[in-house]
């Protein structure tokens, strides 16, 4: 939250530290300082929750849909914890490419991310799981539809959101599936 208000140079350590309520030395147990916090907080908040960092050759795409739907009602049932507050998409997506101009670390995490999904969908062409509608496209709209995510956790009816948005990525997966 705090970044979102005040952007990755706007806060620190301690800042981070006194919001969690624990002691400002904490953090420096576990990340050697506040460019590997940022990465790895950016890494969930932005990226490991919708799409599993490793999935085998095995995997189709409905599964990967399956275990970003699975996340996204985990978000909601931790919403308030998660975050303590409202979260809005401008600032959401603000902070996401205010992380990707400063933070190279995790723009080529993002990059990887992004190529991993890539991967997913072309397998998911090449075995018939889906129809090829193009590589991108698909990518697009699939992005389209989790940057709403944010979206969940700011209204007042978070389950009607949740299951709109659910719904939505079902209904385009159900438009491509062959």
């Amino acid at each position: 939250m705090l970044m979102l208000k005040n952007g990755i140079n706007g806060v620190s350590t301690s800042d981070i530290a006194n919001a969690l309520g624990v002691a400002r030395s904490l953090p420096y147990k576990h990340f050697k300082n506040k460019k590997e916090l940022v990465l790895e907080s950016f890494k969930l908040f932005f990226w490991d929750r919708f799409i599993p960092e490793k999935t085998n050759s095995q995997d189709s795409l409905r599964q990967v849909i399956e275990f970003c739907e699975q996340n996204l009602r985990d978000i909601i049932s931790n919403s308030g914890r998660d975050f303590g507050a409202k979260i809005d998409v401008f600032s959401y997506n603000a902070l996401y490419i205010e992380a990707l101009k400063h933070e190279p670390k995790f723009k080529r995490y993002s990059i990887e991310r992004a190529v991993h999904f890539r991967k997913i969908v072309l397998r998911a062409i090449r075995r018939g799981e889906i129809k090829n509608v193009g590589v991108e496209f698909i990518m697009r709209v699939n992005w389209d539809i989790l940057g709403r995510a944010v979206d969940v956790i700011t209204e007042t009816s978070k389950q009607r959101n949740l299951e709109n948005m659910i719904s939505d990525i079902w209904r385009f997966y159900a438009l491509i599936k062959k």
